[in-house]
Formats: C-alpha cells, structure tokens, sequence
C-alpha cells in the first residue's frame, strides 16, 4: 500500500474511532453515577472497546473500502464527492442513534438495538414517550455532535483521494500488479471486522468486564450493537447450559407437599374486572412501604380485599406484562411475543379458558390497541370485544397516547351494564406513562420525571376510586370481583435498573364475592405475574393445561420470581436473589448478610429456566 492510501485509511480510522469515543463520554457523563469510581475505573471503557470499536469502524467504513479495491483495477474518480456524500448521510443518523440511545438505556436498562429502533414505527407513541426527557438538551448534544463530525468529515472529503492513479480505462500490469495488494488488504479488514483471529466472531462479551452494568454499556460500541441486534437469529437459543435431563432436574421444585388453595369466593362463577395499571410500583402502596399516601383510594380496597405483597414483573415493558399476566408466560431476553403473532398464537389464554366456560369478554384501552401488534394478541387471546381510542370521541383524546383513565374507566362503567354475566374484562389504564401528563392540578410541585410519575399515580388512583364509587350502584357490582395489578413497574426514586426493586409490583383483588375470613389479609409468597392464570383457574375450576409458567400463589410454597433484561436475567427467592448478566457472565447476588456467597442450586435454577424457556419459544409452532 502507497502513503496515500495509508493516510486515506489513517483519516477514516481516526474520525471513526473520535466519533466513538465522543460517544462513549457523552454516555458516561450523562448516565453514570461516578459515586465511589476511581479516575481510572471511569476512563477504562475507553480501552476495553477499542476490539469492538475497530471492528464497527470496518463496517461504517466498507463502502471507501471497496472503493479502494475497485479502484486496484479500475481507475475511480470523483472520490471527494462520494465521501461528501457518505459523511453527510451517515453522520447525522448515527448520531440521531447515539443521542436517542442516551435515554434509552437511562429508562430500559440497555443499549440502543433493534427493539428500541422498532418502537419508531408508531412516532405518536414514541414522541409522547419522550415528553419528559431533557429534549433541549439532547438536542444541543445532537446538534453540537453531528456538526462537528460533519464538518470534519467533509474536511477529510475534500483532500484529494485520487489514489487510482493517472491511468485511465483498463491496465492490465497494473491489475495483476494490484492482486497482492487488494488480497492482502482484504485479509488485513477481514481480521478487524471480526475482532481478530480468534475462534469466535468478536461480540458484546469482548468489551464487557466489570460488575457496574453502566460501565460495561459504555464499553459496548451503540452502533456495533445495533446492528448485531439486527444480525440476531431469534430461532437459535443463545443460552446453553445444560442438557434437556439437566434442566428438568434443576427445576424440580423441593419434594414438601403442597397444599390444597383454598377458596377465595362466596360465588361460583362471579363477574371479573382486571385492572391492569400502567407502571405502577408496589412501594407506593402504603401496605407495601408507601409513605406519602399517593393511592389512597386503592389503599382502602386493599385493606377491604387480599393483597399479595411480593409479586415481580416479568420486564419492564406492557407487551411483555401483557402476556405474562393474560398468557401466564414469562418474558425472554431481547424478544416481545406480541410482535410475532405466530408465536403467540401458540400461546394459552386467561380470557379464553373464560370465554370458552360461558363468559362475555371484553378489553378496554385509551390508546392505540395496534401498537406493538398487541390488538393481534388481544384477539387471539379471546376479547369478543376490544374498545380502544378509535371508540373514543375526538373531544376525548385528551393525552398523547390517547384517552385519559377518567374517561376509559367512565366508558368501561358504562359498557360493564350492558354485558351479559358472568363476563371476564380487562381494563388497562395509560395516564402513568410517560409523558404523565394528567388533567388535574398537580399534588405535587415540580416537572422533574419523578413529580411527574407521582401526580399521574394520584390521579390514575383517584380516577379508579371513582369509578369504584359509580359501579357501586349498579346491580352487577355484588357478583363482581376486581383484579388489580401492573403491567411492569418503575424506577422509583433511587431505585435501580435490573434490581428486584425495579420489578416489584402490586396485587390485590377486592369484591363482594371475596370470603370476609380474606378481607384485609396478605398473601407474602413470592411470585409473579406469570402466576395470576393459574391462581385464577383454580379459584374456578378451570383447566390451567398448557399454563406450564404458571403456579398458584394460595398453596403455601414460599415462590420464586423470574425476571428478564437485555441478554440477563433476575432471579429472587426468599433467602436469596440473583442477577445475572449473560454478555459479562456476571453475578450479583443479594442475600441478607452475606451478599457474595453464591448459592450455586440458585444460579443453576435461573440458567435452567432461562434456557427452557427460550428454547420453548423456539419450538413453538
């Protein structure tokens, strides 16, 4: 290779490899909690991503590449105007990425990937979701960003990169001459694109290395994981632990017999209403460590009703709570059910063993039923009626995601007298979503994400409160049972991303039809979502076959909780909880006392739950 070929790779090299680094401080800045890192603990992603990083530089830079060889044979010209060209239609889309993936891991937890790109296809949800982000000031990062790489780019474009020479038309010495140079060049960008010599391709695990999930993100090259995540074949499971046998006998539960559930009901087929409330925390409850009385109204259900006080979400995501909580199936890493409606067609449903028993079925939205292909879902899952905004009067769009909890509730009062009894309906309410804009004078004074979450919490309370209070009167309300929980929790004050806290969740039924001897008790078993179908079918006699995810929480075992992130999963007990992140192969575990003794049957538990149930998914046709 001549000296200006080496400058012409020298100059893409570097600006690429800037353009990461700038990346990555601006990630570190804008999400790391430095408290208790040292200066070198803080600058050490910068070296562990320098594999990954120069492996991402060969894909951005593949087109100049085969430029270069095209142009050992084939003299090529105007080069200036095809890097001009290439700059200024790559930098600001990539640095749209970069900035758009700050906030993406500060609210999911992960880096910017396909997921997150796919949420892009409803911009009315996506911009409504972004509302309390710091838009001015992700928008002077964007723009302060995407200038100065654009600029410099088009310097880099404008030298003069005319490496092919002066001949013009075909040479054939200098093709022949030129064979050893362009193989041993694709050899040389071969190497790098795949992180090195290796037996396995470079990935994700390359860059990981440290027990702070924030720094190992850093590390993580946002455009290299975006496009792997577009690479990624859902129909492989990347989790191999143990053979089929391993895994049955790591999830045997202890051999201690169970008892028969009791009976929660004075009736034998009562009306259910399922309230299920967008990111509703357990830690606001005042049964559940509340301390500010933000739900006052479900409060005075709960202390009328049962409540379960130690049930996780399964993500943090509504797609993903939906069909845990409807389908009693547990969430898999980076995969929604929802949006591959072959698969969840598969599935078992709670509304559909209802419908199949003499129920009218019936869901009630706000919002956009489409979206995330959950409407398809709902269908399946066997809703003979699904009321969503389309339903709803123009004058009632009154959010950014569609109607307010006040008005659904109000429609779904109004719809209940209609249904013939017994009928099995979910309400899912929306207001507690960002951007948690409420039509009520705010309780609380501030426009920070947490205010905000807050005020919407009272609202949503007051709204139900209300709607309790209306149907009272009304003749279906004595054979009717209410069942309340969240479709995933929040990050409440300084909870943290991946911690059991982050996914603690409420669960209460209340009713005429629930026993007096149940009235203001608590069930503290550990469980899940995933555990409400079954929970429910036996309370009715129903077949709870094909529910194989799901356990019921009334038969005195003392539970588990299974939760999934990106590529990582949480596992909680009640001697002991873990967390696992699979692209680090890290742990955390959380025990009283003793927060690094690894319970090994534990950890095998969750790799063997991870592994069926992603190989589940595979299998299902």
């Amino acid at each position: 290779m001549n000296q200006r070929v080496l400058k012409y790779f020298g100059h893409l090299i570097l600006f690429w490899m800037a353009f990461f680094a700038s990346d990555r401080l601006i990630f570190l800045v804008y999400n790391l909690d430095g408290s208790g890192l040292s200066i070198i603990q803080r600058i050490e992603p910068f070296w562990q991503a320098l594999r990954l990083d120069l492996s991402a530089v060969c894909y951005l830079i593949f087109l100049p590449f085969l430029i270069w060889l095209i142009g050992l044979f084939i003299p090529v010209r105007k080069i200036d105007l095809i890097l001009k060209i290439y700059f200024g239609a790559l930098v600001p889309v990539l640095a749209f990425g970069v900035v758009a993936g700050l906030e993406v891991y500060s609210e999911w937890g992960y880096k910017l990937n396909k997921e997150a790109v796919d949420y892009l296809q409803y911009p009315r949800e996506f911009w409504a979701s972004s509302q309390n982000s710091p838009l001015v000031l992700l928008l002077a990062i964007y723009a302060i960003y995407t200038l100065l790489f654009l600029w410099w780019g088009l310097r880099i474009a404008e030298k003069r990169w005319d490496f092919s020479g002066s001949a013009s038309g075909l040479n054939f010495n200098r093709m022949i001459k030129n064979i050893g140079t362009g193989f041993v060049g694709f050899i040389i960008f071969g190497i790098c694109l795949r992180g090195g010599i290796q037996l396995a391709p470079i990935n994700q695990s390359f860059a990981t290395y440290s027990n702070n999930p924030t720094l190992n993100a850093a590390a993580v090259n946002t455009i290299w994981n975006l496009l792997y995540s577009y690479s990624r074949e859902d129909h492989k499971n990347p989790y191999q632990f143990f053979s089929a046998g391993e895994i049955e006998d790591k999830l045997k539960e202890p051999s201690g017999k169970l008892k028969p559930a009791p009976r929660l009901f004075s009736l034998d087929n009562p009306n259910i209403v399922m309230v299920v409330l967008e990111g509703f925390a357990a830690e606001l409850f005042a049964k559940m460590g509340g301390q500010n009385k933000y739900t006052t109204h479900m409060d005075r259900l709960i202390s009328n009703g049962l409540l379960f006080d130690r049930i996780y979400a399964t993500e943090t995501r509504t797609d993903r709570g939906i069909v845990s909580i409807l389908s009693g199936y547990p969430s898999l890493p980076l995969i929604s059910v929802v949006k591959q409606p072959d698969k969840a067609a598969t599935l078992s449903f709670l509304p559909k063993r209802f419908l199949n028993n003499g129920y009218e079925t019936a869901f009630f939205y706000g919002g956009e039923s489409e979206f995330a292909n959950i409407k398809s879902y709902l269908l399946n899952a066997g809703f003979n009626q699904i009321i969503d905004k389309n339903d709803f009067d123009k004058k009632d769009m009154n959010s950014k995601w569609g109607a307010h909890d006040h008005v659904v509730l109000e429609r779904a009062s109004n719809e209940l007298i209609k249904l013939t009894e017994p009928f099995f309906t979910t309400i899912l309410t929306l207001s507690s979503h960002e951007p948690f804009e409420v039509p009520m004078e705010p309780i609380l004074d501030g426009n920070d994400r947490q205010t905000l979450y807050k005020n919407s919490i009272f609202y949503t309370d007051q709204s139900v409160g209300h709607f309790i209070s209306t149907i009272e009167k009304e003749a279906f309300y004595d054979n009717t049972v209410f069942i309340f929980i969240s479709d995933h929790g929040f990050r409440v004050d300084d909870a943290i991303n991946r911690h059991p806290r982050r996914y603690h969740i409420p669960l209460f039924i209340y009713g005429n039809p629930l026993k007096d001897v149940w009235r203001g008790k608590t069930v503290s078993g550990i469980g899940s979502q995933t555990d409400l179908a079954k929970t429910i079918l036996d309370q009715f006699n129903l077949d709870s076959d094909g529910f194989d995810y799901s356990r019921n929480l009334l038969t005195g075992s003392s539970g588990n909780a299974f939760y999934t992130f990106n590529h990582g999963f949480g596992l909680i007990e009640a001697q002991q909880s873990l967390i696992y992140d699979h692209d680090s192969k890290s742990l955390i575990y959380l025990i009283e006392g003793q927060p690094d003794l690894l319970n090994q049957k534990l950890f095998d538990k969750g790799r063997a739950y991870l592994q069926k149930t992603r190989q589940d998914f595979i299998d299902r046709k």
